[in-house]
Formats: structure tokens, C-alpha cells, sequence
């Protein structure tokens, strides 16, 4: 997916599976969110004297809920972020490049034209 930006050049859709960080952290955030809840559903549930079929399967419907629920949540943020480090990533190379600009323009203007030298 790409789109042209304003100034002609092709500007990519920005993919959190080629995320050096994000594709982890996601995986990492599902898992152990449906891990986390499946644990603290199924305690909870044999606490309070549930049967120990229906504790297992209120267990398994939390940690799959929970498992969807946690990935949604760290795409989002993830979203958020990335877009964050790619602005940020622009502005710092928008400012590198304006100072070299800047440091051309005071060496062009510093050194003297050899066709007017006397």
C-alpha cells in the first residue's frame, strides 16, 4: 500500500509486522494476556466452588477473550507509537538536513571566487 505524497515521491504505508519492536511486543502482550486471565479466571473460579468442568471452560472463554482483547489493545497503542517515532524520525531528519543546507550556504559564501581574484 503506498500513496504519492505532495512533494512526488512515495510515501509506504507504515506495517507493524516489519516493526522492529511492535510485531514482538504484541505477540508478547496476547499471549500473556490470555495466559494472565485464563490463570486468574480459573483460581477464581475453583475459589469460589465452581465445578471443576465449568471452571476449566469459563477459564478457556476468558483467556481466548482476553487473548483478542490484549492484541487489539497493543495494536492500538502500537499504532500510536509508531506513527510517534516516524514523525519524530522526519523532524530530526527535516533539522539534519536544514543545518547542512545552512553549513553549504556559510561555505559557499565563505570561500572567495577564484574568477574575481585580481
Amino acid at each position: 500500500m503506498s500513496a504519492v505524497d505532495q512533494t512526488g515521491g512515495e510515501a509506504h504505508a507504515i506495517r507493524l509486522c516489519d516493526h522492529p519492536r511492535a510485531h514482538r511486543q504484541i505477540e508478547l502482550a496476547r499471549g500473556w494476556g490470555g495466559i494472565a486471565a485464563f490463570g486468574l479466571v480459573g483460581f477464581l473460579a475453583l475459589q469460589a466452588d465452581v465445578p471443576a468442568w465449568n471452571a476449566g471452560l469459563r477459564a478457556l472463554a476468558a483467556g481466548a477473550i482476553a487473548y483478542v482483547a490484549c492484541w487489539g489493545l497493543a495494536v492500538l497503542v502500537w499504532r500510536h507509537l509508531a506513527l510517534a517515532e516516524a514523525e519524530a524520525a522526519r523532524a530530526s531528519a527535516e533539522q539534519r538536513r536544514e543545518a547542512l543546507l545552512e553549513e553549504i550556504e556559510r561555505r559557499a559564501n565563505a570561500v572567495p571566487d577564484p574568477s574575481t581574484q585580481p
